[in-house]
């Protein structure tokens, strides 16, 4: 019996392992919680790649982005869950101050403040796995992408996040999909519009005459060289 073994139907036997393969890493070495920002950028260093160049090399990938990107990943993962938690109790609060006004406007504005966290998270860890610079230019530049490129791309990002979490807090079937392989599909997923941003800002040798990315074989701006 003679298989094709560059068939569709292996493409996606392949793609579904590597995914199973890459979602184990980051829920075993997010185990600790400080190291979730190291996780998530190694994971989308492994994602945004097999958008690139196909698939192949999750583990070496993902073991790799996570030493050379934990210190500033996990700097910036506590910046971020310090954020979090402050968000977090400040809606708590204000959720039992009664119905007035006041209320209704500070709940409104830690909502509008979890959003915007939100968004700057969706950039600043694949940022941080794809380009090396300071981690205040990180912050800035995520920030930039995030309200720059608001519509389609950080827009789609965060639809597709949410819905999954939506759906995995009222389904148990789901949430079990999630901690087996969704929370990988659902990087890879963001990272198909990421690296279309990226390609903007990147300068990486064209793949020929079919490269979407770089069809005249450079990006924009030079800021970094994968």
């Amino acid at each position: 019996m003679h298989f094709d073994y560059d068939s569709p139907i292996i493409r996606f036997i392949n793609k579904g392992a590597d995914l199973l393969v890459l979602n184990l890493l980051f829920l075993v070495c997010s185990l600790p919680v400080v190291t979730i920002g190291a996780s998530l950028t190694a994971m989308y260093a492994v994602n945004l790649r097999s958008v690139r160049y196909g698939d192949g090399y999750v583990v070496q990938t993902f073991f790799k982005s996570l030493k050379e990107s934990f210190v500033q990943a996990t700097v910036a993962w506590l910046i971020v869950l310090g954020c979090g938690l402050l968000i977090f109790f400040d809606i708590r609060f204000w959720s039992v101050m009664g119905s007035g006004f006041i209320q209704k406007m500070m709940l409104a504005v830690s909502y509008a403040l979890a959003g915007i966290l939100f968004a700057l998270v969706t950039w600043l860890f694949p940022l941080i796995a794809k380009m090396k610079d300071s981690l205040k230019n990180q912050f800035a530049n995520a920030a930039k992408m995030a309200v720059g490129y608001f519509i389609p791309y950080t827009l789609a990002c965060l639809l597709i996040q949410g819905i999954s979490v939506f759906l995995a807090t009222v389904n148990v079937a789901m949430l079990l999909l999630m901690l087996v392989i969704g929370i990988a599909i659902v990087s890879y997923m963001c990272s198909f519009f990421l690296y279309r941003v990226f390609a903007k800002h990147i300068k990486e040798e064209s793949m020929g005459v079919d490269d979407l990315l770089y069809q005249d074989g450079s990006g924009d701006n030079e800021t970094s060289k994968n």
